[in-house]
């Protein structure tokens, strides 16, 4: 299963939301993979927030590491935002190993 997150986590609940939906999933025997491309690679910068009207996605990004779970940043969406660090436990995959990822996954949960 893959939870695919694209969207600016400003002044937006989506990728708090599709974590949560992650971290739901893993109460039944799924293995979950989220994955982070285009926009919703700004979920995975250092983020207030009070300061972008959105809600707190650090403490589900630590759950789900915590779970085992995968979590993945597309290399070209971080590359064209100029976003670098990532927090510990996010692989970093070119597009087309993102895209054989959600291929082969037997649902993709996108937000």
């Amino acid at each position: 299963m893959a939870v695919l997150v694209r969207r600016l986590p400003l002044a937006s609940e989506r990728a708090a939301e599709a974590l949560r939906v992650a971290v739901g999933q893993t109460l039944a025997p799924n293995r979950v993979t989220v994955v982070f491309i285009e926009d919703g690679v700004f979920a995975l910068a250092p983020l207030v927030p009070k300061a972008i009207r959105g809600p707190e996605v650090a403490k589900h990004l630590g759950a789900l590491a915590l779970l085992g779970q995968r979590l993945v940043a597309d290399a070209d969406s971080l590359a064209r935002r100029g976003l670098q660090e990532l927090p510990d436990g996010i692989e970093r995959l070119p597009r087309r190993a993102v895209l054989d990822l959600l291929t082969a996954a037997d649902v993709v949960i996108p937000y």
